[in-house]
């Protein structure tokens, strides 16, 4: 398939009108009872969402996104259920929630003409946005980071009620020879170009492998531009947000973004990936520990393996697809976390370290000595 053939970029060639900021309100007020508000713009990819401060109030405390005319009601609803659902099997997580209508429904309707738009209002999450803090996260908060993923992942594991197809959501890992060959044309620095190529010849040589495993439903876009920390409780996370890519994908692939993250982009760190490390420590520790039954997918020393070339396609897939959303759908490049020469300095620190060096960085090399983060002095604060 070409990226044309994408339910994610048919969407992205479509216009759509936004919303002004009186017709949010309105709406605020006849689905939510919410009168007086003030709200702010967020920018987005493809809809219309706002910041919303109730009247008298110091800070946003719910986010309205009105969908992409072409998003359908039925993901809409998947979303809304998943988190109704975080909320009720592990309602220690600290994941936004879903606020229903005056009517009881999860989600609502915004007539724009003649075309009807999903519409949700969930909670504006406490803290501090990880990815704009001063302070590189203690081990106690990447194990904790790691540890939620997880629990994020194990209850979303039995959600089966939604039909998913590949290339409805953008940003998954899977899509990346698609997105850069119809992107790289485009791309005049040839740096970044040869990157990426080099990136997508690393993927293919795994696909057949990332293919054959089982997909389950997952948050898709876990990074520290969608978590909150509170400045007074450093070491736990404040919130976790943004659900609007979930998707079906195999899990490591969930795993994988999440990490990619993490890599320490300094170029004189002799240990780029232990913030990974800590992560996945996390991860598995959660997954091993467990209460409940979870795909042990995961756990197998040949998929775990796939992490780092996973890490490095989500690293490029990060580059094009910024590029792809401002030249179709004219997305201010601002929108982003960082900026393409941030993005493409941790797409090489990738790609200046053999499979096996990272795999060693990971730890994968001895992930079966997994400890809990209480064990002794090694997750020091």
């Amino acid at each position: 398939m070409g990226m044309q053939d994408y339910e994610g970029y048919q969407a992205l060639c479509v216009p759509h009108r936004p919303v002004g900021a009186d017709d949010a309100l309105v709406l605020l007020e006849e689905v939510y009872a919410i009168s007086g508000a003030s709200i702010r713009r967020i920018a987005t990819e493809r809809d219309d969402t706002f910041a919303v401060t109730a009247s008298g109030g110091n800070g946003p405390q719910w986010i309205l996104k009105i969908e992409h005319p072409m998003e359908s009601r039925e993901a809409v609803q998947m979303r809304a259920r998943s988190l109704h659902n975080l909320q009720e099997r592990d309602p220690t997580l600290p994941v936004t929630r879903i606020i229903p209508g005056v009517g009881g429904e999860l989600i609502s309707a915004y007539r724009q003409g003649d075309v009807s738009r999903s519409v949700t209002l969930t909670t504006f999450l406490p803290g501090q946005v990880l990815a704009q803090s001063e302070h590189a996260p203690s081990d106690l908060l990447l194990f904790a980071m790691g540890d939620s993923l997880a629990r994020i992942q194990r209850v979303l594991a039995g959600q089966r009620d939604f039909e998913d197809r590949l290339g409805r959501v953008l940003w998954d890992i899977r899509l990346l020879p698609d997105i850069a060959e119809g992107t790289l044309p485009e791309m005049a620095d040839a740096e970044i170009r040869n990157a990426v190529e080099r990136a997508v010849e690393s993927y293919l040589a795994v696909e057949p492998e990332v293919e054959s495993l089982p997909e389950s439903m997952c948050h898709g876009d876990f990074h520290p531009g969608n978590l909150t920390v509170d400045p007074l409780r450093p070491n736990a996370l404040a919130g976790i947000m943004d659900f609007g890519d979930m998707h079906m994908m195999p899990t490591i692939c969930d795993v994988g973004t999440c990490l990619c993250y993490a890599v320490d982009v300094d170029s004189s760190s002799e240990t780029p990936l232990e913030a990974c490390r800590r992560l996945l420590q996390g991860y598995l520790w959660s997954v091993r520990n467990a209460g409940s039954p979870q795909e042990p997918v995961q756990s197998e020393e040949d998929t775990l393996a796939l992490l780092p070339t996973l890490m490095e396609a989500r690293s490029a897939l990060a580059l094009v697809l910024p590029m792809m959303t401002q030249l179709q759908a004219g997305v201010d490049p601002e929108h982003y976390l960082s900026g393409p020469q941030a993005r493409l300095k941790r797409l090489q620190v990738m790609q200046n370290h053999s499979k096996q060096q990272l795999q060693a960085m990971l730890g994968l090399e001895d992930v079966e000595q997994t400890s809990s983060p209480s064990s002794g002095n090694q997750w020091s604060t």
